[in-house]
């Protein structure tokens, strides 16, 4: 499998290994993370420079992506959002975007914690500013090299850390240059014959760890839906704080009706309005 996928990007670039392998990390899934996977047998019966030259080759290849992908998608979610095609999906991929941002952050300030607890009794430790535990642990999830913490989702992350381009794409460059090293050392041990099976092994954690993270952000949703809704009286109270937030975020008109029926009953209607600002109906008005 894996030489068949190497043979058909070398017809592409003319047998250029090392433009074969920075092409290949730029695609999203396989990254550099594939790439450097491909190495063994690219660079069969070559030196470990070549090998590390091809290392190089992948991070570079990886590191194009970060700066404009960092610039592009918040402004390109948000658009999404507005359309009746994408609105559901960017929605998904916003609220996956945005927890494992909190969960890099939140990670990285359980360990400060765990660390003022160890050193309880002696010097006072001073903390890391806000910036420095979001850089920190953005580049702590990049450089573990698992599946789906490469360098596309490592810039969408740090597109949602609220803290200036530059860092955030530092630390996503550092984090990739040391997944880069350990992937290296792996892939230069690792014989020819089990390439597959590696590879293989790799896809099916990818799989696992995306079932795994899709059923831990829906219960974690759960959570804080339930948290929230106790926070109002009643479900209608609720349903319009939530489009209410979502009108703000997507600069849109909220609309709330209210209406009394026949039997005294008393009902709410809300929803979103693009067009008018004084779609208000007021309780004491029939609709």
């Amino acid at each position: 499998m894996v030489g068949d996928i190497i043979e058909i990007f070398r017809k592409i670039f003319d047998g250029n290994d090392f433009l074969t392998l920075y092409v290949i990390s730029i695609i999203p899934i396989i990254e550099l993370r594939g790439a450097i996977l491909f190495m063994p047998i690219m660079f069969e019966s070559s030196s470990f420079l070549e090998f590390y030259a091809g290392m190089w080759c992948c991070i570079a290849g990886s590191t194009t992506v970060i700066v404009p992908l960092i610039l592009i998608t918040r402004p390109l979610l948000r658009r999404l959002k507005r359309t009746k095609l994408f609105s559901r999906f960017a929605k998904s991929l916003e609220s996956n975007l945005s927890d494992r941002a909190e969960s890099a952050y939140s990670e990285e300030e359980q360990q400060r914690k765990a660390e003022a607890k160890a050193q309880k009794g002696g010097a006072a430790r001073k903390s890391l500013s806000k910036d420095a535990k979001k850089f920190w642990g953005l580049f702590a999830f990049v450089a573990i090299p698992l599946p789906m913490t490469g360098a596309w989702t490592g810039s969408c992350i740090g597109s949602f850390l609220d803290f200036p381009v530059w860092k955030a794409s530092l630390a996503v460059f550092l984090g990739n240059i040391v997944a880069g090293h350990i992937l290296m050392a792996i892939a230069w041990f690792l014989p020819n014959e089990y390439a597959d099976i590696f590879l293989y092994g790799f896809v099916v954690l990818a799989i696992a760890l995306a079932v795994l993270l899709a059923f831990s952000r829906n219960k974690k949703n759960e959570r804080k839906r339930r948290v929230e809704r106790e926070k109002y009286s009643s479900q209608n109270e609720y349903e319009l704080a939530v489009l209410q937030r979502e009108a703000d975020e997507e600069g849109k008109i909220i609309i709330k009706k209210e209406y009394i029926d026949k039997f005294g009953d008393r009902h709410i209607i809300i929803g979103h309005d693009e067009t008018k600002n004084d779609d208000i109906v007021s309780k004491d008005d029939p609709i």
